[in-house]
């Protein structure tokens, strides 16, 4: 059972979310900041099957998690990662476990996609996955366009399908496993830029099916090379 417990706590300063695997006293310093949306989660998620159909429930194994939900710009702006803000009215979404941190998911200002890439990269080093997309090439495309501008040239390449058709295969999700949590960073193309989205998650989160969303290790199509049983 989820219980939603509304704080109106004293307003702290910016928690940074990077290098969460060093942070002290989570409970303590979260518990300070005047985050409106908490809930509490009794346990672990279970795939349950329920004659024709599979529903995930919890199963209380003692286990807590505090789910902070970040909703509006007043909650947001209590939060940045290396510096860089959340972007504006994104939201977001953080999991404590045993005084620590256990999920991250959010966006970060827009205009500094790359920038994040960058940092990410250098704190964190060669990623260790790299899943790419594509589109369809035609240099006149407003994406392809984007993609050219904003991708260092050995990030991207062009191939031809059985059609003769070229595409252009660029990037979508950088993921890095280190310091017991996993990272993905995923880059959007919107119209004329580009937008990102970051989740993170620890190793112990993950193999124990404490976030909704990630309770199927084994199946999930980018992670489950980290599960272990």
């Amino acid at each position: 059972m989820i219980l939603l417990v509304m704080m109106s706590c004293q307003q702290g300063g910016r928690f940074d979310l990077s290098e969460i695997y060093n942070k002290t006293e989570v409970n303590k310093t979260l518990n300070k900041l005047n985050i409106s949306n908490v809930q509490t989660q009794n346990g672990y998620w279970e795939l349950v099957k329920k004659g024709e159909k599979v529903e995930a429930e919890l199963k209380n194994d003692g286990s807590i998690s505090t789910i902070y939900s970040l909703k509006g710009e007043q909650n947001e702006k209590l939060f940045n990662f290396y510096n860089f803000s959340i972007e504006k009215n994104t939201g977001g979404k953080i999991v404590e476990n045993s005084d620590k941190i256990v999920f991250v998911n959010i966006v970060l200002e827009n205009v500094e996609t790359f920038n994040v890439l960058k940092k990410l990269k250098e704190k964190l080093g060669n990623p260790d996955q790299i899943i790419n997309d594509s589109v369809f090439y035609n240099a006149e495309d407003d994406k392809v366009k984007l993609v050219l501008k904003n991708f260092v040239k050995n990030d991207i390449k062009t191939k031809k399908d059985e059609f003769e058709d070229e595409y252009l295969i660029y990037p979508l999700h950088f993921v890095w496993n280190t310091n017991g949590y996993i990272y993905k960073y995923t880059l959007f193309i919107n119209e004329t830029s580009f937008s990102n989205d970051l989740v993170i998650i620890s190793n112990k989160a993950f193999n124990e099916k404490l976030i909704f969303g990630y309770h199927n290790p084994k199946q999930d199509p980018i992670f489950k090379k980290y599960y272990n049983e």
